[in-house]
């Protein structure tokens, strides 16, 4: 009896952690663009993962490579927020990411 009460308790966990996995498996290729003639301290937050991706300086007109975790349409999500001075910072949300996608700020 207490062989398949763990089965089942096992059978339960695989059921509700493979749809997180799944998804957290689903990856798309894009990049960000620092569109402006400035340099600007950035910080790339994945909204699906909840992960920093990065936080630094990027270069005026550069490209940032990023690998985004991407929801069951496919798509993903980004926070950028943007050092531009001391009180003009900005908060930009970017939705509906496709791969290969280019995300300008």
């Amino acid at each position: 009896m207490t062989f398949n009460k763990a089965l089942v308790v096992g059978a339960l966990a695989v059921a509700v952690l493979a749809p997180s996995l799944a998804s957290a498996e689903t990856m798309i290729n894009a990049e960000v663009l620092n569109f402006s003639e400035q340099n600007r301290w950035v910080k790339v937050t994945d909204m699906i993962c909840g992960n920093v991706l990065y936080k630094d300086r990027l270069d005026a007109q550069a490209k940032l490579p990023v690998k985004l975790c991407a929801d069951g349409s496919g798509h993903a999500k980004v926070k950028l927020y943007i050092r531009i001075g001391c009180t003009k910072n900005k908060t930009l949300i970017k939705e509906d990411i496709a791969d290969g996608a280019t995300v300008s700020f």
